[in-house]
């Protein structure tokens, strides 16, 4: 796996470590319009999973988008991408929780689920470039087309986006057990 994905896989995997499958659906502040940890993940697995279906698109057809490069497209990602942030919106439909219908996980069974998509998306990249080159290969919905590198720095970018708000539910979690074993 491509060393910045497996950096972020690996800080997913030492963050889910320690959940169990109830504490995985813990929403933040017990406000459900929060996602929990199980949400979260499968937004994740959505996009790597998306991603790779347009890969595997791409490597169907045989040849690399053909769709134009906007200025639209170059300041969405000067504004965020390459400043390392994405701006708290709504996540698009298609990638909102609740698709997969995923029983109840632990965190360690996440970050298997999480690591697995991530490396079937990051081996279809690898074959990508190698099979149409270092240019824009497959077209994001708000970035336009993209090489091998800019997908995986948008996921890179976009998993520590979410990584924090991970990292504040584990935090939450392991509050609500030290509240619990001092009285």
């Amino acid at each position: 796996m491509h060393a910045a994905l497996e950096s972020v896989q690996n800080s997913y995997g030492a963050v889910l470590a320690g959940l169990s499958a109830s504490e995985a659906q813990m929403h933040p502040d017990s406000d459900p319009n929060q996602w929990c940890a199980q949400e979260l993940i499968e937004h994740l697995i959505l996009t790597f999973r998306g991603t790779a279906g347009v890969l595997e698109e791409r490597l169907r057809k045989g040849r690399p988008t053909d769709a134009p490069h906007t200025l639209e497209h170059e300041e969405r990602w000067r504004r965020t991408i390459m400043v390392g942030r994405l701006p708290l919106t709504k996540s698009p439909e298609p990638v909102r929780p609740g698709k997969l219908q995923m029983s109840l996980l632990s965190g360690p069974e996440l970050a298997s689920l999480f690591r697995d998509a991530l490396e079937k998306m990051d081996g279809l990249l690898d074959q990508c470039a190698e099979k149409f080159g270092p240019g824009p290969m497959a077209s994001h919905f708000a970035f336009g087309p993209l090489s091998a590198d800019q997908w995986r720095e948008f996921h890179t970018v976009h998993t520590r986006h979410h990584l924090a708000q991970l990292s504040r539910i584990a935090a939450s979690v392991n509050d609500g057990k030290s509240a619990n074993t001092i009285g």
